[in-house]
């Protein structure tokens, strides 16, 4: 075949590559637009069926339009309050994720620490938080460090745990080529431990990171003058339920989002980090 030729075959080629992904592109874009769809119709069913049977008044059961009227008119208000409750997730998972990662590491570099510490953070882990919503605001009040405390508390233990597992998943032939090099503990920790760590890691965001949203709102409905669940507790008190439910639905969707994201995220890392111990 004469150059000229091998080009031509090679643009057909190309051709009906591209010809052949276009189906494909369309049917995965057909099935990721019908998994949002169909969760989103059984609720609307689901929604006007109470709504028709229930008898319940409006202000129990508003109608969807009604949420999403509430949702535009009252935009700026709940903006602001939305801003002040993405501080308190933000901050709190922040804490959480440094806790968390910081005393797994602390268990694989000194392990006693782990028999002296681990207990600890195990009680603390099944206080319930309605007793240490209350010991923080009798300590701090209505302050961003009592509420970003609460956050924080609640996704330090997935993280902790999630951590622990994903060090100890590291792989024993990996880690004997680690010490016939005699080396250091940063090498085989950053080297194969962290690797092989990453993906549980990004789990645990999935729980943490959609849950910093709703503890942050259930922090602020309690002990809190601003935020999305003041404005849930002054919606209340004023028999609001469209208001409540429109923070509900506000507050389910950046949840949602927030796991999709580190879902789609961990998935990308899974491939990458098992491309890298083939390799």
């Amino acid at each position: 075949m004469t150059p000229p030729d091998l080009a031509l075959s090679a643009d057909i080629g190309t051709a009906e590559k591209r010809s052949a992904s276009g189906p494909a592109r369309s049917r995965q874009v057909a099935v990721a637009m019908l998994r949002v769809a169909a969760p989103v119709a059984s609720v609307l069913l689901l929604w006007y069926c109470s709504i028709w049977f229930s008898g319940l008044p409006a202000f129990v059961i508003p109608r969807p339009e009604r949420v999403l009227e509430v949702l535009w008119v009252d935009h700026a208000f709940i903006l602001e309050h939305l801003w002040a409750t993405l501080q308190v997730a933000a901050i709190g998972f922040l804490w959480a994720n440094v806790a968390g990662i910081g005393l797994a590491v602390l268990f694989d570099l000194l392990p006693p620490t782990r028999h002296l510490l681990l207990p600890a953070a195990i009680t603390l882990r099944n206080v319930p938080y309605i007793a240490l919503i209350s010991v923080l605001m009798l300590a701090f009040g209505d302050s961003i460090l009592s509420k970003t405390s609460i956050v924080a508390l609640s996704g330090f233990f997935p993280v902790l745990v999630n951590t622990m597992a994903g060090l100890r998943a590291a792989d024993e032939v990996q880690l004997d080529r680690m010490r016939i090099l005699n080396a250091s503990w940063w090498q085989t920790f950053s080297q194969v431990r962290l690797p092989y760590a990453l993906p549980s890691i990004v789990a645990a965001q999935e729980i943490t990171g959609s849950g910093a949203i709703i503890v942050a709102i259930a922090a602020e409905w309690m002990i809190s003058s601003t935020g999305l669940g003041y404005v849930i507790n002054n919606a209340m008190q004023n028999y609001r339920g469209d208001k409540v439910y429109a923070v509900a639905l506000l507050a389910t969707a950046l949840s949602f989002l927030i796991f999709s994201f580190v879902h789609s995220l961990g998935k990308r890392l899974d491939w990458r980090t098992g491309y890298q111990q083939r390799g």
